[in-house]
């Protein structure tokens, strides 16, 4: 009965792949990965990865009673994954000779089911692939009337106050068709109903990963409810948990020997969210010997003639709860009760203090706090160790955060010493040794104020982090450049763990774009050029448009020769009509010293290509020392002559009334004189007299004429 009703609502749902690739052992054995859940009215397990491999049938057949007899990875081998996952063994899942399901996951399972990637199968050896999800599920109604139910996604990604609109489907007897009027719950409470289309349209404020689901029926009608999971984030958060893999990926490419020495660091890896896998074993192995060789201590070299003990307890306690490992029974050692029982008359690292009191229990940190204020701040001037500094003092204040609220004045006095060392793009660390603005100052101070919470100021560190010491490689960073540098990239990223937990508490988003750079694509002389920016948190662009230059003008467009070269002031606007910079083009001029055409070439520079040209005039002298004698009828016109650049000379003649008469022209540059005839007797007439010169490219450039005067012909 049960194969024969699952014919019948056999029904193919478009479906995603979630990948692909199947895994081989040495030994032949195929396996692949699949996410299970299991679903009874409610998900008694939620989707969960699983690795599967094709020998469990044959491993566990004499057990579950049935062997799937395939090479292949099967739902049969899926199922005992399943089983051992949740419960540890296959004790409570069995099959009848001929493959029926008797009982899964601790239940009768004449109502089971299952479908994989949302496609029912009703064959118990049919293969499973990499990526697939296997879905069990137990009927709830007695006539196996539950519906199938599922979204158009099983994950999303989206911003904060993003909105995201999920379908909801429905498959019964018939085709799918949307789910109306469904309630759909987030994170087990119910947050509406979706319309008539099976749409329902959801946004969230605050960061973090949402479970999109469905109460068990719709109209009282059973369901099999649908999943989907939604990770909200913000820009920033994105960018900063980036910026920590790759910080981590570039500090590890090294394979540097990471053992119980180096335990803080180790620290910082873990919780940047970096894979250590690699390398947990090896370090666990070194705790275990150095606690073996010291008698259950944890003893490490002192650095710089301060014991390092505290904080390398506190990093391993800490590495160790991350781990899953109880720090009170490591390898048969305590660490916690030898932790607490370190001997405070020592003096210790002061930036390991950090870890130490992360570690403790509050009245042992605040023990701690009052040691390390005792031993190494001073009010006004911060934190003292090979003198003050920043990065001491930034050190110091993230060390008591923690307790911040039992500390005012000395946390109050931290962030105004740390102040002291900031300029507007960023912090130095010390004004006479070190008063350059770093990369490792700046994400120190920043991590000085995330720490206390202050999510703002921490900002404005992180922006001139990125935007003046980050190089190419996303969260790898320079010293004061943006040239990689191992130590600076290690600050950065103790420092972003800090400001990363600090923006994901408040959902805090970048409120402003933080470009790292610009692409330019120059203006010519006939098109438009643009500066292109893209935020580095966001990929969000910004073009600024670099309008062409357009029109050259000069000062003077007309000289008179002087023996000396002529440079008019040059002024470029473009077709926007804004002025152009001078710094953005050179000024060339030629043949600007004699009588002729003289040009200027601008050529363009920086955010401009290509050139344009402008001519001006430089014009003969205008003759001196003008005589006028009368003549009957006439007169004689003297002038004195000038040799350079002149060709000849032109006498003007006209009526009292400006009308005129005639031109005579003189030609020889030596020319001192000329006499006019053939005019009206006992007339006025006004006389005046100009140079010109033939240039080398044939044209004639006059002076101006000389002043005008009025005489009187005999």
């Amino acid at each position: 009965m049960k194969k024969l009703l699952s014919i019948i609502l056999s029904l193919v749902l478009a479906v995603t792949s979630l990948g692909a690739g199947t895994a081989v052992f040495a030994d032949g054995t195929k396996s692949v990965t699949v996410s299970y859940s299991v679903y009874d009215g409610e998900f008694k397990k939620e989707p969960t990865e699983i690795e599967v491999s094709a020998n469990l049938s044959d491993t566990y057949a004499d057990t579950v009673g049935y062997n799937d007899n395939s090479t292949e990875p099967t739902i049969l081998d899926a199922t005992i994954a399943a089983h051992l996952d949740m419960f540890g063994s296959v004790d409570s899942l069995s099959f009848s000779s001929s493959g029926w399901t008797l009982t899964a996951f601790g239940k009768d399972a004449s109502n089971f089911s299952y479908r994989v990637s949302g496609n029912y199968s009703d064959g118990i050896t049919d293969s499973v692939s990499d990526g697939d999800y296997v879905e069990y599920m137990f009927y709830q109604d007695a006539w196996w009337s539950d519906e199938y139910t599922y979204f158009n996604t099983r994950n999303a990604n989206i911003y904060k106050n993003e909105s995201v609109t999920l379908n909801l489907s429905r498959v019964g007897w018939g085709e799918p068709s949307p789910a109306a009027n469904a309630t759909i719950t987030v994170n087990g409470e119910a947050a509406g109903k979706t319309d008539s289309n099976g749409k329902i349209k959801l946004s969230f404020d605050k960061i973090g990963t949402y479970i999109i689901s469905a109460e068990n029926n719709i109209g009282g009608l059973p369901i099999f409810a649908p999943w989907c999971e939604i990770e909200v984030s913000t820009a920033l958060i994105n960018y900063t948990q980036k910026e920590m893999q790759g910080a981590a990926a570039f500090l590890l490419s090294s394979n540097p020997t990471l053992d119980v020495n180096s335990a803080v660091d180790y620290l910082t890896y873990l919780k940047s969210g970096y894979d250590m896998s690699a390398y947990n074993d090896a370090f666990l192995a070194s705790v275990k010997a150095n606690l073996d060789e010291n008698g259950g201590k944890l003893v490490t070299p002192a650095v710089a003639g301060y014991k390092s003990e505290m904080g390398v307890y506190g990093a391993v306690i800490q590495i160790l709860f991350i781990l899953g490992i109880n720090p009170t029974d490591f390898e048969g050692y305590n660490l916690i009760d030898a932790f607490e029982k370190i001997d405070l008359t020592e003096s210790y690292h002061p930036y390991y203090y950090r870890a130490a009191i992360e570690a403790a229990s509050e009245s042992f940190a605040k023990t701690l706090c009052d040691k390390f204020i005792a031993d190494f701040y001073v009010l006004g001037s911060g934190m003292s160790y090979w003198g003050f500094s920043c990065d001491n003092t930034a050190h110091f204040l993230c060390a008591i955060s923690k307790y911040k609220d039992s500390y005012p004045e000395y946390v109050k006095d931290a962030k105004a010493v740390i102040k002291t060392y900031t300029k507007t793009n960023g912090a130095f660390c010390d004004p006479q040794w070190a008063p350059d603005v770093n990369a490792d100052s700046t994400a120190l101070a920043m991590m000085a104020f995330a720490s206390i919470g202050d999510t703002g100021t921490a900002f404005s560190y992180y922006k001139n982090l990125i935007k003046n010491f980050e190089s190419k490689k996303t969260g790898v960073f320079g010293h004061t450049d943006k040239v990689a540098n191992a130590l600076a990239t290690k600050d950065a990223l103790l420092s972003l763990e800090y400001f990363n937990n600090t923006i994901e508490a408040g959902s805090f988003e970048h409120p402003e774009e933080i470009y790292k750079g610009s692409t330019t694509v120059k203006a010519t002389t006939s098109k438009n050029g643009s500066i292109n920016k893209t935020c580095a948190v966001c990929g969000k662009t910004s073009k600024t448009t670099i309008y062409s230059p357009k029109t050259v003008s000069l000062s003077s467009n007309t000289y008179t020769y002087s023996d000396k070269e002529k440079k008019p002031k040059v002024s470029v606007k473009d077709k926007n009509n804004k002025t152009v910079s001078s710094k953005d083009y050179t000024v060339k001029y030629s043949a600007n010293k004699n009588v002729g055409t003289a040009k200027v070439t601008v050529t363009f520079k920086g955010n401009y290509s290509g050139t344009l040209t402008k001519t001006f005039k430089i014009n003969p002298k205008t003759p001196k020392n003008i005589s006028v004698k009368a003549n009957k009828g006439g007169f004689t016109v003297k002038w004195k002559e000038q040799t350079a650049q002149t060709t000849g000379y032109q006498i003007r003649i006209n009526t009292e009334k400006g009308k005129h008469v005639k031109t005579v022209t003189v030609s020889g540059n030596k020319a001192k004189s000329a006499k006019i005839t053939k005019l009206k007797r006992k007339t006025k007439y006004i006389v005046s007299v100009r140079a010109y010169k033939k240039a080398k490219d044939g044209k004639k450039y006059y002076s101006e004429w000389s002043a005008l005067k009025r005489y009187k012909t005999k």
